[in-house]
This record gives C-alpha cells, sequence and structure tokens, in this order.
C-alpha cells in the first residue's frame, strides 16, 4: 500500500487506479462477444449432420443455419466511494537515575578537618471530628466510645452545656472540643407589655431594664467645658484644654472619676467592646450580658455601625494537637454568640458587620506560643467603624451620684461638640399582668425571685418565662434564659454539634431519644518526616528514554457499476454458409 500519509484526496483518488477498473468492465464486454461467436461456430456441428427423421438430410439441408449474437452497443456506469484514515502514536518514557561519590582528602603542614551533621523528625496528628443532632426537647443519651453522657438540665441551653462540659472534661471520651448551634424555627411572638420593657424577635424575649444610670460623652473638641452630670445633689466636672484632643479626652475622664463615677474611654479607632470566653467554648458569660444590652440600646437610638470578630488562644487540644481551620470556626461562633445576643436586644440587623474570624492569628502575631493559656485571646471585639470622635462611656456607682440632669446634653445632635449623646435610664420593671403570646400560646410575665436574680429584676422575668415555657407541654416549645434573654425553640428544633477528637483510637458515636449521629469520627490520619544530613554524601544520577512511534494506515474502497448492453441475432455470413455447402459436397 501507498503511504498515505500527508496525501491529498485527488492523489489518493489518482492511487484507486479508477482508469483501470473502466477498462477492464470494457473488456468484459469484448471476452462476452468472443464467446458468443464461438458459441454459434460450434453449433455448425449439429447443422451439418444427417438426420434419420428427416431422411438423412442436415437442418442446413432445410435452410436453417446457426444464428450469430452481435453487442450492438453498449453503456457502463461506474461509482467509487473511498475512505482514508491514517493513525499516528507517539509515546515517550523517561527514566533517571545515577550515582556521584566525591570524597576529597588532603595533607599538608596543616590540616583542617569539619563534619556536619544534621537529623530531625517531625510528626503530626490530624484532628478529626464527627457530628451530632440533638432536639431541643431531648433527655436521651450520647454514648461516646462505650460511655454514656446523659442530657442533664432544666433547658436546652442548660443541657447543651452540660453536655459539652462533661465531654470534654473526661479524659476516657478522648473529645477535646464541641462547638454547637442552635437552628431555631421561626415563631410568632408577641407582648403587650411596653417596647422600651420587653424586646421580641422571631425566637427571643429580652427584658430591659437593670443596673445603673449610664451614658456616652462624646469628646470632639479641645475646649474648657464644664459636664453636669446629676442635680440632687447638684454634681459637675470641669475641664480644660489640653493642647491636642487626646490629652483632653484623658483629662476629662480623670475629672468626671473623681466626681464618684466609673468611667471607659475609646479613642476613635479603638475596640468599643471586648468579652472574654472559657477555653473552647464560645457561651458569652452572663457578667457580660448587661453590657451588650446596654450596646444594643445605644445602637438602636444613636444609628452607628459595628463590626464584630472572634479570636482564640494557640492552646493545644488535650495537650495533643490544635487546628486552624477549628480555631476560626470557634472565632466565628463566639462572634454569632455577640451578634446573637445584640439583635434579641433591639441592636437592628443592618448595623451589624461579622468580620470572618482569624482564629488564633492575632495571638500569634502578638508573640503568644503555641500551647498558651491565655485568655486574653479568647475575645470578641466590637469596632466602630468610621468614628472620628473619643467616646467617654460614664457609669453610676451604686449609692452614688446618677445621671439624671446632664449638660452639655446633645442626644441626636451630629456635631463634634462635646457633650453627652446616649443616656440609659433604667427604670423598675412591673409587668405584672401583661404577658408574651408564642405561636398562640399566653404565657404571663411574673417577677417572683430566682437563682440568685431579685424579684423584678430582667434576669427573673427571663427566668420565669422560660421555666413556664418549658413546663407547657401542650405549647410544643423550649426555653433558655441567659441573662435578661429568652431564646425560644419549637421540641423538634436541632442543636447540630460538632465533637472534636485529637486521639488515633477509633470512637464510636451512638445516640438515643432525640439524639442522632450523622457522622462518626473518621479514621485518624497521621504523617511522619525524618531527615539526616552527613558530611559524606552520595549522589546518584542516570537516565534513560524510551521513545515509541507508530502509524496505522486503513483504506476503503465501495462502490458499484452497471453495464447496459443491446445484443442482437444476425444471420450466418453468406460467404460461411457457402463455404461449409462446398466442404459437405466435396466430402461426399
Amino acid at each position: 500500500m501507498a503511504d498515505y500519509d500527508g496525501l491529498t484526496p485527488g492523489q489518493v483518488l489518482a492511487d484507486a487506479s479508477v482508469a483501470e477498473f473502466i477498462k477492464s468492465l470494457g473488456l468484459g464486454i469484448a471476452e462476452a462477444q468472443k464467446a458468443l461467436d464461438e458459441n454459434s461456430v460450434d453449433q455448425i456441428a449439429e447443422f451439418i449432420e444427417p438426420r434419420e427423421g428427416l431422411g438423412g438430410k442436415t437442418l442446413l439441408d432445410l435452410g436453417l443455419s446457426p444464428a450469430f449474437y452481435h453487442y450492438q452497443h453498449a453503456d457502463i456506469t461506474c461509482s467509487l466511494q473511498l475512505s482514508l484514515r491514517v493513525e499516528k502514536n507517539l509515546s515517550l518514557g523517561l527514566n533517571l537515575s545515577g550515582s556521584l561519590n566525591d570524597t576529597t582528602t588532603s595533607s599538608g603542614s596543616s590540616s583542617e578537618s569539619e563534619s556536619s551533621s544534621e537529623s530531625g523528625s517531625s510528626s503530626r496528628t490530624e484532628t478529626r471530628q464527627a457530628n451530632v443532632e440533638i432536639t431541643s426537647a431531648s433527655s436521651g443519651v450520647l454514648t461516646v466510645g462505650g460511655q454514656n453522657f446523659p442530657l442533664t438540665g432544666t433547658s436546652p441551653r442548660e443541657r447543651i452545656r452540660n453536655l459539652q462540659n462533661a465531654l470534654t472534661s473526661s479524659d476516657s471520651a478522648g473529645i477535646a472540643r464541641v462547638l454547637y448551634q442552635l437552628e431555631p424555627s421561626p415563631l410568632t411572638i408577641t407582648t403587650d407589655a411596653a417596647a422600651d420593657k420587653v424586646q421580641v424577635t422571631a425566637n427571643t424575649v429580652a427584658f430591659l431594664s437593670g443596673g445603673f444610670d449610664s451614658g456616652i460623652l462624646r469628646i470632639g473638641t479641645d475646649a474648657d467645658t464644664v459636664y453636669t452630670l446629676d442635680d440632687s445633689p447638684a454634681t459637675s466636672a470641669t475641664s480644660t484644654a489640653q493642647g491636642s484632643l487626646a490629652s483632653y479626652a484623658a483629662h476629662v475622664k480623670i475629672q468626671i472619676e473623681a466626681q464618684g463615677y466609673d468611667t471607659d474611654l475609646y479613642a476613635p479607632d479603638a475596640v468599643l467592646f471586648r468579652t472574654f470566653f472559657e477555653t473552647g467554648q464560645h457561651d458569652v458569660p452572663d457578667a457580660q450580658l448587661l453590657g451588650l444590652m446596654r450596646m444594643a440600646l445605644a445602637m438602636k437610638q444613636m444609628n452607628f455601625q459595628i463590626t464584630i470578630e472572634g479570636f482564640a488562644d494557640r492552646q493545644r487540644y488535650a495537650n495533643r494537637a490544635r487546628s486552624d481551620t477549628l480555631n476560626r470556626q470557634l472565632g466565628d461562633n463566639r462572634a454569632r454568640e455577640v451578634r446573637d445576643i445584640l439583635l434579641a436586644n433591639g441592636a437592628p440587623p443592618a448595623l451589624i458587620t461579622l468580620t470572618p474570624s482569624r482564629g488564633d492569628t492575632a495571638a500569634a502575631e502578638a508573640g503568644d506560643t503555641v500551647g498558651q493559656n491565655n485568655q486574653a485571646f479568647r475575645k470578641v471585639e466590637i469596632k466602630t467603624p468610621g468614628r472620628t470622635h473619643h467616646w467617654l462611656f460614664v457609669y453610676a456607682r451604686s449609692g452614688g451620684p446618677n445621671l439624671n440632669t446632664v449638660e452639655p446634653n446633645k442626644v441626636g445632635d451630629n456635631s463634634a461638640d462635646n457633650g453627652f449623646i446616649y443616656l440609659y435610664k433604667p427604670s423598675p420593671l412591673a409587668l405584672t399582668g401583661n404577658k408574651v403570646t408564642i405561636d398562640g400560646t399566653d404565657f404571663p410575665l411574673r417577677d417572683s425571685a430566682v437563682s440568685g436574680h431579685a424579684t423584678g429584676s430582667p434576669e427573673a422575668y427571663a427566668k420565669n418565662l422560660a421555666d413556664d415555657i418549658n413546663a407547657s407541654a401542650s405549647a410544643g416549645l423550649k426555653g433558655s434564659a441567659a441573662g435578661n434573654v429568652v431564646t425560644v425553640s419549637k421540641d423538634g428544633d436541632k442543636f447540630r454539634l460538632t465533637l472534636v477528637t485529637a486521639t488515633t483510637r477509633q470512637i464510636s458515636l451512638t445516640g438515643s431519644s432525640g439524639v442522632t449521629v450523622t457522622e462518626q469520627f473518621s479514621r485518624s490520619r497521621s504523617s511522619n518526616l525524618t531527615r539526616q544530613h552527613s558530611g559524606n554524601r552520595t549522589v546518584a544520577v542516570g537516565a534513560s528514554l524510551d521513545v515509541r512511534y507508530s502509524r496505522q494506515f486503513e483504506m476503503n474502497v465501495t462502490g458499484n457499476s452497471s453495464i447496459s448492453a443491446r445484443l442482437v441475432s444476425i444471420p450466418a455470413p453468406p460467404q460461411f454458409l457457402e463455404t461449409i455447402q462446398d466442404f459437405l459436397k466435396q466430402q461426399d
């Protein structure tokens, strides 16, 4: 077969010898004519044979003669279909290997020798996660590695927190961290209490009171100013210009504290609020809840933007491992907890931005070492982007002067003038006769003292409401109180728990009565690296190259042809018959 690689279709068609094919068809007609003529000649013997039935006469004597046939004309039709496929294959293999041994020895009037060795090893065990779902109404058991951990407590939040503490404090369980998040169904919650006393959302009820008077003093001008703080008894603080706004703000702080108040000063770019957490946990401590309530009320009145970011320290889980990913997840959970408390207390959602957590990066940047137990980095920070003035938070002390009649009073004023721009005036909660209605079920508000909280306090109202919700089996609801806020969910709403372990042993999880294991711990993964270097070196280098090239050709020719011919009969030539007759006479 010809080499068809690179040929054009016309060149391939020429190579197919179409002319030869047509020539063969024409020669076929000629050979057929020849065969007809020879057949006619062969019949002569029959025509010259005497026949007894004819009285010894021949067919020729009777005037018969053999017929001759002739192709008067012939039409030849020919069609071809040609296909060609050329396939190439090239493979290349390369292997490198080799060796080099270099040893140098020198001697002389002086000698010097040097040798070095370096060895090291590292081992890392990855943390593993499992996921569990627990319904709000569940009082079942989570079994971890054969050990039972029952859900105990009077509210969903209390049961989950007790489970979290039990799991992380049990060495045999091997659980280093537990993160959780409630996914409540939206409810219809209303109240007939005044809006400045009771704040409701789709899943929370907050009681807004308690504590002492407080306010925010804006310091935007370095100028002599007299600040009136209370009118009974008359209390004021006198300030003088200090040459710079920062120095003046610090001066005002000192002057007001001298009148019997507590203060916190925040420069324009300073963190406005911090709250700290226990190791591995993301519940906001109860001591921080009042400050967040005041923050929410200030945001609602002053309409300022905030950002919230959560952090973690650099502790190892159970003194074995740590995870950057899980530290960021923990930081995000802490930030969400703070945001949810602000929202429950009435902070507008549009004013809050969650900043993705960097985990323990801030601790690392500050020089905190891995494994360090440092609460300073287990925190959430609230900042006020775009703020250009110093803010001085002023708090009245128990038994001291309050913030009754203040001057300069700049509430609602957006200038840079010095003065109070926010005032929080707590008043006793008298909610007897009021109620909260949740999905059609009424819950009267009770002020009884509970769990160390005084009668009529926001915390007492919250705890009583949560207890009443949990005691109502027909409502199908569950309530959890945290400070002045009650979080309400349906019985079937779920807490999603993430369990983290650093141990390499296999841990199986099972649950009962509303406890569902959605993902078991995966198998442990570990990586080990050992390196060693010495002054004696051996290097191996080599190369081999394997090249394979193949080509495959395939050509198919298909077609059809037809011949249309007209065949006519003609008498034998007279000369032929005469010659036959003369021959027969001579034989006689």
